[in-house]
């Protein structure tokens, strides 16, 4: 089994007074598994409902009354046992039901039983549920293997992380032979992608055959889950928005162009199929802002845009041939015009827990900036650099806007400073939130 990192918030959620849960995420990100282990490891009785393998049981929710609910599953199953206060009733592809989330409301105040609910594309079904449990119910967002559950699958322990953070949050340069492996094990990381199925098997094999068929898999099945689950949109323009992006990320600025949609096509008209495709996790967004000022939110540009994939197993699954050869024997990532070193770095970003994450090009499109992010009342401009060389940009804003204290340069360097530019290697993009908040305490 993979450690991740869900499994500590499940304890941590058992061990306080709680509100059932329910668990949104892609397909594949491993919530089934991690949900079924913790229930299996810290509950006296677990009952697991999966609605698209036992459609039958749909017919429990005739009302929401936690003691009909529990009889009726009794009558449908009775090796199912509910102890109470010792149960965790796991309620999974709940996409295929919505309803049944209805339920929440009466099972948190009830109290007797644990309740989970799980499924893919939640974020987009929320129109099919009946009575939505607003106030009794918790949510959270589950990924693939960021890039420190990678390092954990690969046997390396806290320890080695840790001397890797304490490198960091010093800004001491990493011994070279350590910064070698870190970004070997970075490289392999990114082109084997978060997806635990994926990484199981690269793991066990240890080459590239089977991952790299299972990538293929995984974009056809999200391509399935497109078909089967978009509702109230066109199709058509959502499979057009999952076939384009890696085409939209080859150009030389990222934006996301229209013209490249077909004829005639407009931002208004695609609007809402760009965020089916973001609530479903398969991709992620980010937002010109006109000015680099609190809040920047107000300075939004909500047509002016780019999208990366929100896994790298679904970046690799729409390579070439060729192009996939490349990354798979050299690890040359010069393709796509830095696109895909942003991605790398945006997938740590958000899968360590950054939200509202924009991007600055100034009208003249003299000054870009790859990432703008706020943290702890702070603005942090982060440049990502697919070759070495100055960084102007960063120079100017930091010289342009006094609100800012300093910036972040990714790219093939060593940990270090200069003036107010933090350098990092790529590899350390897991553990700059961790940085941060101990960076902006001092």
């Amino acid at each position: 089994m993979l450690k991740r990192k869900i499994t500590d918030f499940l304890i941590n959620w058992k061990n306080r007074k709680h509100n059932p849960l329910i668990i949104y995420g892609a397909r594949q990100v491993g919530k089934t598994t991690s949900i079924r282990e913790f229930g299996l490891n810290n509950y006296e009785s677990f009952v697991e409902i999966n609605f698209i393998f036992n459609p039958e049981y749909k017919e429990v929710f005739t009302n929401f009354n936690v003691d009909d609910i529990i009889s009726k599953i009794s009558f449908r199953n009775p090796n199912f046992k509910f102890i109470p206060n010792h149960t965790l009733i796991f309620f999974d592809e709940i996409q295929s039901y919505m309803d049944a989330t209805t339920s929440l409301k009466t099972f948190s105040l009830d109290g007797r039983f644990d309740v989970i609910c799980s499924g893919s594309a939640l974020g987009v079904n929320n129109l099919h549920i009946s009575s939505v449990a607003v106030g009794y119910k918790e949510e959270y967002i589950m990924c693939g293997l960021d890039f420190e559950e990678y390092l954990w699958a690969k046997g390396y322990d806290d320890k080695i992380i840790n001397t890797l953070y304490n490198s960091l949050i010093n800004l001491t340069p990493l011994d070279n032979f350590v910064l070698k492996i870190i970004n070997d094990l970075f490289r392999e990381y990114s082109v084997i992608g978060g997806m635990p199925r994926i990484v199981n098997s690269f793991v066990n094999t240890k080459n590239y055959h089977e991952p790299c068929l299972l990538q293929k898999e995984l974009r056809k099945d999200y391509l399935d889950d497109i078909k089967q689950y978009v509702t109230g949109l066109d199709k058509s323009k959502v499979t057009k928005i999952y076939e384009n992006i890696s085409l939209q990320l080859a150009k030389d600025n990222h934006k996301f162009q229209f013209s490249k949609m077909g004829h005639g096509a407009r931002f208004s008209s695609y609007f809402d199929c760009f965020n089916w495709l973001m609530n479903a996790g398969i991709i992620l967004m980010t937002y010109n802002v006109k000015e680099i000022k609190q809040p920047l939110k107000l300075y939004l540009e909500d047509n002016n845009f780019r999208v990366y994939f929100a896994d790298l197993a679904l970046f690799m699954a729409f390579l070439d041939p060729e192009a996939e050869e490349k990354m798979r024997t050299h690890y040359d990532f010069s393709i796509y015009n830095g696109g895909l070193y942003e991605n790398l770095v945006l997938d740590n970003l958000v899968k360590s827990g950054f939200e509202n994450i924009f991007f600055y090009r100034s009208q003249d499109s003299t000054i870009e900036i790859d990432f703008i992010i706020n943290y702890l009342n702070k603005i942090i401009p982060i440049e990502v650099k697919s070759k070495k060389g100055r960084a102007i940009s960063l120079n100017k804003i930091l010289e342009k806007y006094d609100n800012i204290d300093f910036a972040i340069k990714f790219g093939d360097y060593n940990i270090g400073i200069n003036n107010k530019i933090i350098t990092l290697p790529y590899s350390l993009s897991f553990l700059l939130k961790r940085f941060l908040t101990e960076y902006l305490q001092k």
